[in-house]
């Protein structure tokens, strides 16, 4: 299982299955309450940390959704900025010095790069 699917599956169907059931159990806990002793409050204290957990949870699911979505609009829009450049620059006359440079540039951008990450697959020059 991919790690995209299994956070999926967490996100979609794990977080907020818990996050009902945490809140049945502190409802269910708060509901059958009379706080008489120390016992009373310790009950008290233990359903309303249930519902601040499925709160923290509720909203940790809703935050993953909403910056996920978002961080996804973003890229899609700076990859169809990109693109306008770049058919941009096709049609614009670049000298050979100007493109020696360029690849040169990305050259060094890559051999910097495998050699921070120790890619096997691609050598640097």
């Amino acid at each position: 299982m991919s790690p995209k699917s299994r956070g999926i599956l967490f996100y979609w169907i794990a977080l907020p299955l818990l996050t009902l059931i945490n809140l049945g159990l502190g409802v269910l806990v708060l509901s059958r309450l009379n706080p008489g002793g120390w016992q009373g409050w310790m009950e008290l204290s233990a359903g309303a940390f249930c519902c601040l957990v499925a709160g923290c949870l509720a909203a940790a699911g809703w935050s993953k959704s909403y910056w996920g979505s978002a961080m996804n609009r973003q890229v899609v829009r700076w990859r169809r900025m990109a693109d306008v450049i770049f058919r941009w620059l096709e049609d614009v006359p670049v000298s050979p010095d100007a493109m020696k440079r360029l690849q040169g540039s990305l050259d060094d951008v890559i051999a910097e790069d495998v050699s921070q990450t120790g890619h096997p697959s691609i050598k640097s020059t």
